[in-house]
C-alpha cells in the first residue's frame, strides 16, 4: 500500500482520502457498501450473527460437519481434544476469515472477537457446557497459502519489524504440507543482524514468546499446521488481560482444508456416509462438471485457466516438495497444468480421488470448501474478500441446482446467509511510542503490552461499525484494487491505519 505522508496532514485530509477509498470500495464492491452505512455499535452488530436453528437436512449435514472438525481436532491435540467438545451447534456460524499462522495481522486479528462477542463481556449461556465450561470458539482457517502471503510475510511483526521463522528460500511453500519444526525466530533475527533493532525490552519479550510457544505441548503434531492450532489455543489469552483470561473460551483452529478432507471421506463412503450430492456430483457426473466448470470460472478462490489462475477442485502436491500444483480437467481426468507433471493425473472417479484424499496427495480448494460448507448450511462469518466470494459460489449453486430439476435442495442452499461480516478492521490501538498520534497493533505487540481490558472491549463494542469499518477501509482497498477496481480508477495513496484512527476513534 502507497500510503500519503502522514505526518503532514492534518485532519481535514485524512476524512477526505478516507472518503474517497470507501466511495470506490461501495462503487467497485457493492456487497460491501451496506457495511459502511451501518450505525449500530459493534457489540450490538455482533449479536445479530448467531444463527438460527438449522432445519433438519442441514441439522444432519452439520453435525457430520462436526464429527469432521473433531477428528482433525484429535490430529493436532491428541486425548486432550476430548476437552475441546464441538458439536454442531458450535458450527452453525463460523469464522472462515483466517489464514493458518500465528494470531499476528491487525485486519485478522479482530476476527474471532467480533465473531464472539457476546461471549467474551459477561455470561452467555449459549457458550456453556453442562458442567458450566465455556465452549470452545472454533475457527476455519485457510492453509493452502504460503509462508511469504500478505498477513505473515515469513513470521509475524513486533512493534514495526517483521519477525520471520521461515527462510526466504521457503516463501513457495504451501502451510499444509509444512513439517512440523521449532519457533527460532529469536535466532533467526540474529543470523541476519537484525537483533539489535529491538530494544533490551523487547528482545525479553521475543525470547519469552518464543520460549511460551516451544513449550506448549506437540507431542502429537507432526505437521506444522498442526502445530500451529496448538499455539493459536496457547496464544489466544494472551490478548486479555490477566483478570479476563480466567473465565475466556479456548480458541481451537481447524483448516478448512483438513475439515473439507475428512467429509468429503465421509460423503464418499470411507466412513459409511451418504452417497451422491451436488459436491460428489460436481466430482463425478461429466455433464454437471462441465456446467460447474462454467459457472464459476473466473469466480475468486475458483478458476480461471486462460488466466492460468486457481485450480478444479482439488491442488495437487508437488512430488518432493511442500507447495502445490494446480489441477485442470482433461476428460475424465484432472492433469497438472505444470506439463512435466502430467502424468500425476488424478481420475474423476470415487475409488481414485477417496485414496488420494487419504495419503494427502491432494488437497481441497477454497472453493471446494466453501461448497461444503454451503451444503452443510453452516453460515460463514467472512471478510471483505470472502463475502465476495461466499455469495457468489452461493448463488451460483442455487442457480445450477434449480436448473437441474433440485429445487429444494436449490432453496436449501439459497438461503445461506453469506454476509456476516466479522473482519476488515483494526481493532487494537496505543499511542504512539514517541507520544504523537496513534500507532495500530499487531498481536504480538498487543501480547507485551498485556492484553487489553474489559473497559477497552467495552469501548470498542460500543464504536459503531461503519466507524471501525472506515478505519480499516485502506487495507480492504489493497485487497479489492487487483481484482474490482479498474486500473484507471485506483488511488495511487490511501490512508494508513494508523492516521485514520488517529481521527475517527476520538476515544483514543
Amino acid at each position: 500500500m502507497n500510503h500519503v505522508d502522514e505526518a503532514g496532514m492534518d485532519e481535514q485530509h485524512i476524512r477526505a482520502g478516507l472518503d474517497a477509498v470507501v466511495g470506490q470500495i461501495r462503487r467497485y464492491v457493492p456487497s460491501m457498501a451496506p457495511f459502511y452505512a451501518v450505525d449500530a455499535p459493534l457489540g450490538e452488530y455482533a449479536a445479530g450473527l448467531r444463527p438460527a436453528e438449522p432445519g433438519p437436512v442441514h441439522a444432519g449435514r452439520q453435525e457430520r460437519l462436526a464429527g469432521a472438525v473433531r477428528r482433525v481436532l484429535r490430529q493436532a491435540f491428541g486425548p486432550a481434544a476430548a476437552g475441546l467438545p464441538v458439536d454442531a451447534g458450535d458450527l452453525r456460524a463460523v469464522n472462515i476469515v483466517d489464514h493458518h499462522q500465528l494470531l499476528n495481522h491487525p485486519l485478522l486479528l479482530g476476527t474471532n472477537i467480533i465473531a464472539n462477542a457476546h461471549r467474551l463481556t459477561g455470561p452467555d449461556k449459549q457458550g456453556r457446557r453442562p458442567d458450566g465450561g465455556r465452549r470452545p470458539i472454533v475457527t476455519l482457517s485457510c492453509s493452502n497459502v504460503a509462508p511469504s502471503n500478505h498477513y505473515m510475510l515469513g513470521g509475524f511483526r513486533y512493534h514495526g519489524e517483521s519477525v520471520p521463522y521461515f527462510k526466504a528460500k521457503e516463501n513457495r511453500d504451501a502451510m499444509y504440507y509444512v513439517g512440523a519444526r521449532p519457533f527460532d525466530f529469536v535466532e533467526r533475527l540474529r543470523v541476519v543482524k537484525r537483533w539489535g533493532r529491538f530494544t533490551p525490552d523487547g528482545q525479553d519479550f521475543l525470547t519469552g514468546y518464543q520460549e511460551r510457544l516451544n513449550g506448549l505441548d506437540y507431542a502429537h503434531t507432526r505437521r506444522h499446521r498442526d502445530q500451529l492450532a496448538v499455539a493459536l489455543r496457547g496464544t489466544w489469552p494472551l490478548l486479555f488481560e490477566e483478570r479476563l483470561r480466567v473465565d475466556l473460551p479456548d480458541l481451537v483452529y481447524a483448516t478448512m482444508e483438513d475439515v473439507t478432507r475428512e467429509y468429503l471421506l465421509d460423503l464418499l463412503g470411507s466412513h459409511g456416509g451418504p452417497g451422491e450430492n451436488f459436491v460428489t456430483a460436481a466430482l463425478f457426473d461429466p455433464a454437471f462438471r462441465r456446467e460447474v466448470f462454467d459457472a464459476f470460472r473466473g469466480v475468486v478462490v475458483a478458476w480461471d485457466e486462460a488466466a492460468g489462475k486457481g485450480t478444479h477442485f482439488f491442488w495437487r502436491k508437488y512430488p518432493g516438495r511442500p507447495e502445490l500444483l494446480r489441477l485442470y480437467s482433461d476428460g475424465t481426468d484432472l492433469v497438472p497444468a505444470d506439463p512435466r507433471f502430467a502424468d500425476l493425473r488424478v481420475p474423476l472417479e470415487p475409488a481414485a480421488v477417496l485414496d488420494h484424499l487419504e495419503r494427502e496427495e491432494i488437497v481441497p480448494s477454497v472453493a471446494l470448501c466453501v461448497s461444503v460448507l454451503l451444503h452443510a448450511g453452516v453460515r460463514p462469518l467472512v471478510g471483505p474478500g470472502s463475502l465476495v466470494y461466499t455469495t457468489r459460489l452461493r448463488d451460483g449453486w442455487a442457480g445450477l441446482l434449480g436448473r437441474h430439476g433440485q429445487a429444494a435442495e436449490g432453496d436449501l442452499v439459497a438461503g445461506v446467509d453469506t454476509g456476516g461480516l466479522i473482519a476488515g478492521t483494526p481493532m487494537f490501538f496505543a499511542p504512539a511510542r514517541d507520544g504523537g498520534g496513534v500507532r495500530t497493533l499487531h498481536a504480538a505487540d498487543v501480547f507485551s503490552r498485556g492484553g487489553v481490558s474489559q473497559e477497552y472491549l467495552t469501548t470498542v463494542f460500543g464504536t459503531p461499525l461503519r466507524d471501525l469499518l472506515r478505519v480499516g477501509s485502506g487495507g480492504v482497498y489493497e485487497l479489492f484494487a487487483g481484482s474490482y477496481i479498474p486500473p484507471q480508477h485506483r488511488l495511487a495513496e490511501r490512508v494508513g491505519f494508523d492516521a485514520a484512527a488517529s481521527v475517527v476513534h476520538d476515544w483514543l
